[in-house]
Formats: structure tokens, sequence, C-alpha cells
């Protein structure tokens, strides 16, 4: 049961960006998604995310998403609003039964900023445990980001990494803190979320 209280994880807003050459999720860091219980569980909830450093552009994200978590597969829908202006949507999936406790994420995010239309695909492999009432995370990953602009289209692919650890009551509320980091830009992220389970 602890499992899947925790599957929300600090994924909450889930959200990539592309702001100059930055290539993943939008001043948010990019959390692994748990497995469930046999029974499966969702997940709702809210966090906000900044960068830290001058390389991730310390704007504030602000969003929600709902989780669904099972045994070997789970799913996440997500949408912020980032620096007061744009809008950012993503879908996260993990197959979380490589082995025990690693497990295989994927997501694809599209946001339209002032500075044209960014898609986002961040591909993880994730290594996770949890305790009674704690989980932890952390994530290696790959990210390939493409903007297109009115004059030219690019491509970003940058090496990142991010790290995790969520708490959770019995009564299904948690909280949810990470820490990310992206090679290229260098850009250090931290966020923070609320979950509940629904029962």
């Amino acid at each position: 049961m602890s499992k899947t209280k925790s599957a929300f994880s600090i994924a909450v807003v889930a959200l990539l960006v592309a702001t100059p050459a930055m290539g993943q999720l939008t001043n948010y860091p990019i959390g692994a998604l748990r497995a469930g219980d046999a029974d499966g569980a969702t997940s709702i909830g809210a966090g906000w995310g900044r960068g830290l450093n001058e390389d991730s552009g310390k704007l504030n994200a602000f969003g929600a998403a709902i989780t669904r978590a099972t045994e070997t597969v789970s799913y996440q829908f997500a949408g912020a609003y980032v620096n007061s202006s744009d809008i950012a949507l993503k879908g996260t999936l993990a197959y979380n039964a490589l082995a025990e406790n690693i497990g295989i994420q994927g997501a694809i995010e599209w946001k339209s900023p002032d500075a044209g239309t960014q898609m986002n695909f961040p591909i993880g492999i994730s290594f996770s445990g949890a305790s009674e009432s704690i989980s932890y995370s952390v994530m290696p990953r790959v990210q390939f980001t493409r903007t297109s602009a009115s004059s030219a289209t690019t491509t970003d692919t940058d090496f990142g990494a991010s790290a995790g650890i969520g708490f959770v009551t019995e009564g299904g509320v948690g909280l949810a803190l990470s820490g990310d980091w992206v090679s290229g830009t260098s850009s250090i992220l931290v966020g923070a979320a609320v979950y509940y389970q629904l029962p």
C-alpha cells in the first residue's frame, strides 16, 4: 500500500522545457513514477518548481496532475502554468518491471512559448525503494528537445539526473521533494508537491 500512495512522487508538474538549450521539465524536476499494488491506485496532486541558477532561468512553475499506478505500469497526465505566461501539457508512461525496484520511463510534452513551439522527450531508467511511509527514487535520463520557431527548427540532446523523496500518511496524503540537474546548460531545479491517493 505504501508503494501506491507514493506513486505520484514529485513528477506532479511534469512538464518539459526548452527555454534556450534547457531541454528538461519546465522548471520542475523529472520524477520517477513508482509501481502500485495489485489493485492499482489513483492519485491527484499539485506542485511548485523553480530553477535555482541562471542557467535554469529562475522561473516558477505551478501545476497539477493525475496518476494511475499498477504493479507493472504507471502513467500520468499533467499540466502547468510556467512563468505567468506559458502553458505546458505532458503525458508520462513507466514500466516498472525491468527488475526489482528498477523501471524504464518515457514522456512527451508540448509547450508553446513566445519563442516557438517545443516538444520534449525524456527517457530514463528509474531506481526506487520504499518503506512504510517513505519512498525515494533516482533516475538518470537522456532528453531530446525539439524547438520550432518561425525561422528554424532545432533538436538538442542532453543528459540529466533527478532524485526525489516522498513522505505519506496512513490517510493517503503525501509530500514529495526533488532535485534535478541537466548537462549542457548545467541547470539546477528543485520541486515540492502535495498529493492525495483516492480511496
